[in-house]
């Protein structure tokens, strides 16, 4: 990302033909009507941060509450069972050594085919228990570093948006300055020469253009 990345590529006033100084030609006329548009770019910029920063925002809350599944939850929750499937496992074959030790009347040992079937689903239980211990285990590596990696590639989105958006806005900022000054300093128009300047009438100016005559002698009356 440049200086002020694509916005500043775009409104660069550099090369927007405002800025001048004794050793550049001016260009010509800019044409310049309104800011209007200047305007709507720049609520669009801001609505556009808005709704990248709720983004960044929700995206970190899906993160945090992951984290705390994979990290807390699960592994807790398996640790549980574990715990629970081992006591299961003592219980039942302390079970089927107790039937075991007894003899039926005759004299025969009892085939605690029950107890037996509980021990083994026991020992079962406990061993998808800590196989999935160790699947929590290794998510959880996985997760840490497709965590860091994702964090690292939004941190440099809220970066961007946390210090190019007020950059951004800056140069639309000082572009409008720009033109504000540059229609102020425009030359006034060209004033018609014959456009609300009263005309004289015909006879005065016949009056005005004609040689005074000299005064008559006076004539002597015999």
């Amino acid at each position: 990302m440049t200086k002020h990345g694509v916005l500043w590529n775009l409104f660069d006033i550099r090369h927007s033909g405002i800025r001048h100084n004794a050793h550049t030609p001016m260009p010509g006329p800019a044409q310049v009507r309104s800011t209007e548009a200047i305007e709507a770019f720049k609520a669009a910029l801001a609505k556009f941060e808005e709704r990248v920063t709720a983004a960044l925002d929700s995206l970190d809350g899906e993160i945090r509450r992951a984290d705390n599944w994979v990290e807390h939850d699960r592994p807790a929750y398996w640790r549980r069972q574990i715990h629970e499937a081992e006591e299961e496992v003592l219980r039942t074959k302390l079970d089927l050594e107790h039937c075991r030790m007894y003899k039926t009347m005759d004299g025969e040992r009892p085939q605690c085919r029950e107890q037996e079937a509980a021990y083994k689903a026991a020992q079962r239980r406990l061993d998808v228990c800590r196989e999935k211990g160790d699947v929590t285990r290794k998510w959880q590596r996985t997760f840490r570093h497709e965590s860091l990696e994702y964090k690292g590639r939004l941190g440099q989105l809220r970066r961007a948006i946390e210090h190019g958006m007020p950059e951004a806005r800056a140069v639309l900022e000082k572009i409008m300055r720009r033109i504000d000054e540059y229609q102020l300093e425009r030359p006034p128009e060209a004033i018609p020469l014959h456009s609300g300047a009263p005309s004289a009438p015909a006879s005065s100016m016949a009056r005005s253009e004609s040689p005074p005559t000299a005064p008559s002698p006076a004539v002597e009356e015999a």
